[in-house]
């Protein structure tokens, strides 16, 4: 006769592997419109051959950095594709980060030159380059030069509706130079 003792395999969820979906980064130069990152999530610590359907959330517009969150609902698959997100306990999820840099701009105000007359020299041309989806500046010439010497023709900047904080700005300031008067006569006449 034969006597049977039959062991008792079992089969229990996986406390122990730690495992990681990890939200994508994504990185842009600032246009107005929000960066999201739905796509890209990436896993650690699944045996081989396994798989993960995951999505993630975030969205940032303005320049500055936000999470981008793996969601709720992720399912993870073995090598036949069946669902065996039940029988992993430990998952941590871990976000990925958005980032949007300034955009560049570039701030121009003009040159001008002349001989000293004791009025102040001044150009009014001045303006703003690369701002983007329709946002506007108004950028003032504000330098003046009245003694022989130059400087710098300054400005003033009217952001408006405009956020300054999304952009990166360069200047290309003009020179204001006033002369030594070569060509005005002047005439001394001592007294008597």
């Amino acid at each position: 006769a034969i006597t049977e003792t039959l062991g008792t395999l079992t089969v229990t969820t996986n406390a122990t592997a730690a495992v990681k979906l990890i939200a994508a980064d994504a990185e842009k130069v600032y246009d107005g419109s929000a960066l999201t990152k739905t796509d890209g999530v990436t896993w650690e610590g699944l045996p081989t051959g396994f798989t993960v359907e995951a999505s993630s959330t975030g969205s940032q517009t303005d320049a500055g950095e936000s999470a981008n969150v793996v969601n709720d609902g992720y399912v993870i698959k073995d090598g036949n594709g069946v669902d065996q997100t039940a029988n992993f306990t430990n998952v941590t999820k871990v976000p990925g980060t958005l980032k949007v840099t300034k955009a560049p701009v570039t701030i121009t105000t003009g040159d001008a030159e002349k001989e000293y007359d004791g009025t102040a020299l001044t150009n009014a041309e001045a303006g703003i380059t690369g701002l983007v989806n329709g946002e506007t500046a108004t950028v003032t010439a504000t330098g003046s030069q009245t003694e022989v010497g130059s400087s710098t023709n300054t400005y003033s900047i009217d952001w408006g509706t405009t956020d300054s904080n999304n952009y990166a700005i360069t200047e290309t300031l003009g020179t204001l130079t006033v002369t030594t008067n070569a060509t005005a006569a002047v005439k001394l006449i001592a007294a008597d």
